[in-house]
């Protein structure tokens, strides 16, 4: 009998210590909450004062665009829609570029002596076996039936560069336009309106105004 006794103030001292642990923890947990609360305001002035993450630089503004002008052009040896061509970006020697382009243009003469927009920080590839350092840009109609050369403005020089208002940076390696994909990204946005050149809705220009696409009032760029 008196071992049951023991046993039974045994149990209810357990129980006892259980319950007191128990409510000594939801007690610790209620002043932790409380804590945080009082907290909060601190965590949001935190917050307000902490610095402002850094702008989305657009695709765009990481490209070289560079006004151009076509001195030579030929038909490439072994493909029927390229052409290939010499064109002064302003550099010491004008850069050899492969542009699919052969439907729309049709003779050299077509070419030769044109201004027109270039890419020039991609990493140089081959098309058709010939090595094409750069890209120039051209509007194409809604239904691709139509391409012809984005235009600068007269009086543009070979190798100014093309900005876009409010979206100008340094512009990327060849390696992080490949990496980043930085030309797809900036092509998804590009568009001709109103025969006007133009990213996320504002003009591409050099010092001497708007790029034009005059005969594609509504198209794609790329």
């Amino acid at each position: 009998e008196m071992a049951r006794a023991v046993c039974r103030q045994t149990m209810l001292l357990c129980a006892a210590g259980a319950s007191s642990a128990l409510t000594i923890g939801r007690l610790a947990q209620t002043r932790l909450h409380a804590g945080c609360l009082a907290a909060s305001p601190s965590i949001r002035m935190l917050c307000a004062d902490a610095p402002a993450a850094p702008p989305e630089i657009p695709p765009f503004a990481k490209l070289d665009v560079r006004v151009g002008r076509i001195v030579e052009a030929w038909e490439h040896p072994d493909s029927e829609k390229l052409w290939v061509e010499k064109i002064d970006v302003g550099e010491e020697e004008p850069r050899q570029i492969a542009s699919g382009i052969r439907a729309f243009y049709s003779t050299k003469e077509d070419l030769e002596g044109r201004a027109v927009l270039v890419v020039c920080n991609l990493k140089a590839a081959k098309l058709g076996g010939v090595v094409s350092n750069g890209m120039v840009l051209c509007a194409s109609s809604e239904d691709r039936s139509s391409v012809a050369f984005v235009e600068p403005p007269a009086g543009a020089l070979p190798g100014e560069r093309v900005l876009c208002a409010g979206m100008v940076d340094d512009p990327a390696s060849p390696n992080q336009v490949k990496k980043k994909k930085l030309l797809e990204g900036a092509c998804a946005d590009l568009k001709a309106i109103d025969s006007v050149a133009m990213y996320r809705g504002v003009p591409l220009t050099t010092a001497s105004g708007q790029c034009t696409s005059p005969s594609i009032a509504t198209g794609t760029i790329s």
